[in-house]
């Protein structure tokens, strides 16, 4: 009886060890129920207002955590690709983005560029923007948003204003598919207007 327990529990630590080794690749998914790629491709398009190429810049890639998660080089048609991993909810299964990443680009010649909210999508195609170095004049890292698509946007606001119960305003004459939503909370046990 002894023995049949040690082993068991030489079964149980195998199976606890095994699953903490897969755990990682794991965590950028906690539903279950999602069935998609687990990762998507960011494409990092690096250019200038006078040049739409700018080949060798530095793209730093940063998770949600504050790590780095990738770094490269752009190619000669200014082009820098990686991947992310998905991290899907309830909320978000069915909008195109799949969690967001935080970029910084450099290059010689350039003002840094932070880019945050980069959406991490199937194929995301993120443009950056560096702007030239000015002598005699004040030079600074600038910052933006990412690219993020209107609907996700959208899907973004709903997922909060109707968890804290918020109302629409009234309709936009013109655009009948659109209700904004308002400051305003329901009153409990009222139902929507």
């Amino acid at each position: 009886m002894k023995k049949t327990k040690m082993v068991v529990h030489a079964m149980l630590l195998c199976s606890v060890l095994q699953i903490a080794s897969v755990a990682p690749s794991l965590a950028a998914t906690p539903s279950d129920e999602y069935t998609g790629p687990p990762t998507g491709e960011i494409e990092f398009r690096v250019g200038s207002p006078k040049t739409t190429v700018i080949a060798g810049a530095r793209v730093i890639v940063i998770n949600l955590d504050g790590k780095v998660l990738s770094s490269g080089l752009t190619d000669s048609t200014g082009t820098y690709r990686t991947t992310a991993p998905f991290y899907i909810t309830e909320w978000n299964e069915n909008l195109k983005t799949k969690g967001i990443v935080t970029a910084i680009a450099v290059a010689n010649g350039f003002n840094e560029q932070v880019v945050f909210v980069v959406p991490i999508t199937k194929h995301t195609v993120q443009p950056i923007i560096l702007q030239p170095i000015t002598p005699n004049a004040r030079n600074f890292p600038s910052a933006s948003l990412g690219n993020i698509h209107p609907q996700d946007l959208r899907g973004f606001v709903m997922h909060y204003a109707e968890e804290l119960k918020l109302t629409h305003q009234p309709p936009i004459p013109g655009d009948p598919g659109y209700l904004p939503w308002s400051p305003v909370q329901k009153k409990s046990g009222v139902g929507k207007p």
